[in-house]
C-alpha cells in the first residue's frame, strides 16, 4: 500500500537522509496553519502507518534515501518521530 499523502510528502521534507529536522517537524506540527497538513490528519495517517505496518522499508528509503536493515529499525524510527512529534501514547502490537 503506498504512503499516503500528506504523510509522503511530510517524510520526504522532514525526514529525508539529508535534511532530517524532526524538532522542525515538531514545531510545525503544533501550528494550525501548517502548510502540509491539518495537525490531526499528519497524526492519523503515522498512527495507522506505525500500528498496520504498512509501510514498506522500500517506500521508506525511495522517499527519504534513509537505509533501514529491517522492518524492525523502520518502525523503531516512526516510533520515535511519533514520540518526539505527537508525544502521546500509541498502541505497538
Amino acid at each position: 500500500m503506498p504512503i499516503p499523502e500528506p504523510l509522503k510528502k511530510i517524510f520526504e521534507s522532514y525526514c529525508h537522509v539529508n535534511a532530517t529536522n524532526i524538532e522542525l517537524l515538531a514545531e510545525h506540527y503544533k501550528c494550525d496553519n501548517w502548510s502540509y497538513s491539518k495537525p490531526n490528519l499528519f497524526k492519523e495517517q503515522l498512527r495507522a502507518a506505525i500500528e498496520n505496518h504498512s509501510i514498506s522499508i522500500a517506500e521508506y528509503d525511495e522517499i527519504t534515501k534513509e537505509e533501514f536493515d529491517s522492518s524492525e529499525e523502520l518502525y523503531e524510527w516512526l516510533i520515535e518521530i511519533w514520540n518526539r512529534v505527537i508525544g502521546e501514547p500509541i498502541n505497538i502490537s
